[in-house]
């Protein structure tokens, strides 16, 4: 089933709506903190490709990729508002990324044994070596934001879309009759679930968009941040009794 006519023109406006803001084109080159400016431009840019991924995904009638692609976006609003927040954020995502490019490395030469050419292990021991005090990974559901509703969409989606689960794997079995079992290789999703999906989405947005307006306010003139959210609110009211 799709999602609600007014979600999908309210995304469209969005999207039209940050083309204006021509984001590709901020210079930050002079600007405090620029890299922490240009980290959050990044995960905007991934959010919105998200956004547009997930609408392709729903006008396709695949709802349930649909909802697995919206926790991506989810992933990403948070990080924008981490970016926002927290003054070391770029050392925490370094920090972050250091620990998991040990833990491949490892596991790299673990299982090759033997069989990796020398200047290839060579390498991977002296990164081994340069990252040996590396620590810090995070979990997205872990992190404290003003917005609860959106680590717990987070984690539900996780558990019965994203990832392979007792959970997601029961969508795609479905009981006929008393010992006949139909196998959906395309498993319908509730009407509550693709509800829930479609107002994070746009609630991740908004909260992304916010996050960067804070941290490059040269942009709050030509966002109209309140009309957009006065907009969501209105639709996402009107569609609250259809969520479990």
């Amino acid at each position: 089933m799709p999602i609600r006519k007014v979600w999908r023109d309210w995304f469209g406006e969005f999207l039209g709506s940050v083309d204006v803001l021509e984001l590709d084109k901020i210079d930050l080159c002079d600007a405090e903190h620029a890299e922490r400016k240009s980290a959050a431009l990044a995960l905007l840019a991934r959010l919105l490709s998200e956004t547009q991924s997930a609408l392709v995904l729903v006008d396709a009638g695949r709802d349930l990729a649909f909802r697995s692609t919206c926790r991506s976006a989810i992933e990403c609003s948070v990080h924008l508002f981490l970016a926002e927040t927290e003054d070391g954020y770029i050392d925490l995502l370094r920090s972050d990324d250091e620990v998991s490019r040990r833990s491949r490395a490892k596991k790299f030469m673990a299982n090759g044994r033997g069989k990796l050419a020398k200047e290839a292990e060579k390498h991977l021991q002296e990164f081994l070596r340069r990252s040996a005090g590396a620590k810090g990974r995070f979990q997205i559901s872990d992190i404290q934001t003003p917005f609860p509703r959106q680590t717990h969409v987070y984690r539900e989606i996780s558990a019965d879309a994203a990832h392979v689960t007792w959970t997601s794997l029961v969508r795609h079995l479905h009981e006929i009759r008393p010992g006949w079992i139909e196998l959906k290789i395309e498993p319908s999703i509730t009407e509550s679930e693709l509800e829930e999906a479609a107002s994070i989405l746009a609630f991740s947005l908004l909260s992304g968009m916010k996050s960067l307006l804070n941290l490059v306010p040269a942009l709050e003139d030509k966002f109209d941040l309140e009309t957009v959210f006065e907009a969501y609110k209105k639709i996402y009211l009107s569609g609250k009794p259809k969520l479990a």
